[in-house]
């Protein structure tokens, strides 16, 4: 008899240890599904309709201070449940009106954004694909390449959120010279009420 106890309480354990295995198993893979909602929604805060101050660097790579600056106005919406955002940036340049269009994409698998963008001022070049990165700690870092000056540079986006209706954007060239990043573009983002 009491070995069958023995074996009972064996088994009890046993089944206790399994079911303690699993709730862990269950709590990591809803945790990955969790993590991976979060990085889905990373542009979340940029739709909307915003008004934008823009500051532009005059010359790009000649180690330039000038900056100009112009006002833009920019609406972006949800698409593709979620996996995209998608945007329209429109100002005047040199009182010539401007156009832009931003499609943002997430790939789950790699945990991705990619960014693609059309303008006015191109349309030749048709939807190119700029960069790709991703957030962290509320900080997105988006790499690519752009044709300057018939050169590929190396390219850099920084999106941040500043607060509830504010944000900023930074476009970055990698100065081969310097050995560092040169900062060319940068919008600051207040939302429209």
């Amino acid at each position: 008899m009491r070995r069958i106890l023995v074996f009972v309480k064996m088994i009890q354990m046993k089944r206790t240890v399994l079911i303690c295995i699993c709730f862990i198993i269950s709590a990591y893979l809803v945790a990955q599904s969790k993590e991976n909602m979060i990085e889905i929604h990373n542009f979340d805060f940029l739709v909307g309709k915003w008004s934008i101050q823009n500051k532009r660097l005059k010359e790009r790579l000649v180690n330039s201070n000038e900056w100009i600056e112009f006002p833009a106005e920019m609406e972006t919406e949800k698409i593709l449940n979620g996996l995209g955002v998608v945007d329209e940036f429109k100002t005047d340049i040199n009182g010539e009106e401007f156009v832009g269009l931003s499609i943002r994409l997430f790939d789950p698998k790699s945990n991705n954004w990619t960014i693609y963008w059309a303008d006015t001022a191109s349309p030749e070049r048709y939807l190119t694909e700029q960069v790709v990165g991703k957030f962290q700690n509320g900080i997105g870092e988006f790499f690519g390449k752009e044709k300057f000056n018939g050169k590929e540079i190396p390219l850099r986006f920084i999106w941040k959120k500043e607060s509830e209706d504010t944000a900023q954007w930074e476009q970055a060239y990698y100065d081969e010279r310097n050995k560092e990043w040169e900062t060319n573009w940068i919008m600051v983002f207040t939302k429209v009420k």
